[in-house]
């Protein structure tokens, strides 16, 4: 009786009985579909952006959530839930969420481990300590091969930017902060180059869509991934902390970018930030743990 004459903890079981049913049936489907098809064919054909009834679409089921409650983030709808907190229909609606959070990580973690991306992720336990000039990429604009050196030995610091994929919006927020923050990089005679193991053409069309102008360099063998120890993780990415938050860019009406139908990328692999001296040496490192976590400026010039 209580709980109905409570609107604040009767809309807080709405929408997250909404939401944890719509959780549920795109991780049943995705168990389902995972057993169908290989697990390489699953996560490339039926792990997409456009698909709204794939494991992504738990990012739109949380932007729903939070316009149910009037919020536009994760921490104000469990101030909500926390200040209903003697509705016992609320307390059962909040447990059912945790628990579709427990399974949903737990899902992610055994796709991880049936593809040994652990085995696979790419050695964070020794990074380089120096790269070496004769490090081969390939420029953007020209197609042509290039070593690091080009970079190396002017009297520069370097910013390697490694981004994810092409139609990662983490990773264009992130140049986009580093260009507003242009002064302050030259301050410190501090010059971005942005890496991605991407193919020619999808790179192409990543810095037409995005307007970059710093330099960009391919690595499509992944060798200074590998060297920086970057991993490739599914449950890393798609967690369900991770589809939550990003839900919240949705909430705030920014779009994800959709990647090229032609190009095939990995949205698994991790990015990271890097600042070598004109020698090659790595003064600053910084390997993501998820899409969201990039360094800020301060902490990159700080740490130098």
């Amino acid at each position: 009786m209580a709980d109905r004459a409570d609107p604040t903890a009767a809309s807080g079981v709405k929408a997250l009985t909404a939401f944890v049913e719509n959780g549920k049936a795109l991780l049943d489907l995705a168990k389902k579909e995972s057993r169908e098809v290989s697990l390489q064919d699953f996560i490339r054909q039926k792990i997409r952006i456009e698909q709204k009834q794939s494991l992504l679409g738990l990012i739109a089921a949380g932007a729903a959530l939070y316009s149910s409650l009037s919020v536009k983030r994760k921490k104000d709808a469990e101030d909500i839930w926390r200040k209903a907190n003697h509705s016992a229909a609320l307390q059962d609606a909040v447990q059912d969420f945790q628990q579709l959070e427990v399974q949903w990580d737990a899902f992610l973690q055994h796709l991880d481990d049936e593809l040994q991306l652990s085995a696979k992720m790419l050695a964070g336990d020794h990074q380089s300590k120096w790269i070496s000039p004769d490090t081969s990429l390939i420029d953007v604009r020209t197609g042509q091969r290039v070593t690091l050196g080009k970079y190396l030995g002017r009297g520069k610091k370097i910013l390697l930017v490694l981004i994810r994929q092409f139609s990662c919006l983490l990773c264009r927020l992130h140049l986009k902060d580093l260009e507003k923050n242009q002064r302050t990089l030259d301050a410190h005679s501090t010059e971005v180059v942005v890496v991605s193991f991407g193919c020619q053409e999808g790179a192409l069309h990543w810095r037409q869509d995005t307007g970059c102008q710093y330099d960009m360099l391919l690595d499509p063998d992944r060798k200074m991934y590998a060297a920086f120890g970057l991993e490739v993780s599914l449950k890393k990415v798609l967690n369900f902390s991770n589809m939550l938050l990003y839900a919240e860019y949705v909430a705030d009406n920014m779009e994800f970018p959709r990647g090229l139908p032609s190009i095939q990328d990995d949205m698994f692999q991790l990015g990271g930030d890097f600042v070598l001296d004109e020698h090659g040496k790595v003064l600053f490192s910084h390997c993501c743990q998820s899409p969201i976590d990039r360094p800020s400026v301060k902490d990159i010039l700080s740490a130098q």
